[in-house]
C-alpha cells in the first residue's frame, strides 16, 4: 500500500503543477491540456521505474556491505577431498 500512498501523492502533486501552469501561463493553456493527460497516464509507470531503481540501489549497497563483512572475516580453509 506505500506504492499506492506515494503514486497518489505524485499525481496529486503532478496536478497541482499543471493547474498552477494552466492559470499563471495563458499563453501555454493548449500545450498543458494536450499534455496533462499524457502526462497523468505515465506516472504509473515513471513512479514503478524509479521505485525499482531506488530498491535496486538499497540492494546493491547492502550487498556492498556484505561483501565487506564477509571479506573481514577468517579466510576460508580450503576443501580437502578425501580419498
Amino acid at each position: 500500500m506505500k506504492c499506492t500512498k506515494s503514486m497518489l501523492t505524485l499525481g496529486a502533486g503532478l496536478f497541482a503543477v499543471l493547474a498552477i501552469a494552466y492559470v499563471v501561463l495563458p499563453q501555454f493553456q493548449t500545450l498543458v491540456l494536450s499534455v496533462a493527460p499524457f502526462l497523468l497516464f505515465l506516472l504509473c509507470p515513471l513512479s514503478m521505474m524509479f521505485m525499482m531503481k531506488g530498491m535496486n540501489s538499497h540492494q546493491d549497497h547492502r550487498d556492498a556491505s556484505d561483501t565487506n563483512v564477509s571479506q573481514k572475516s577468517e579466510p576460508e580453509q580450503p576443501l580437502s577431498i578425501k580419498r
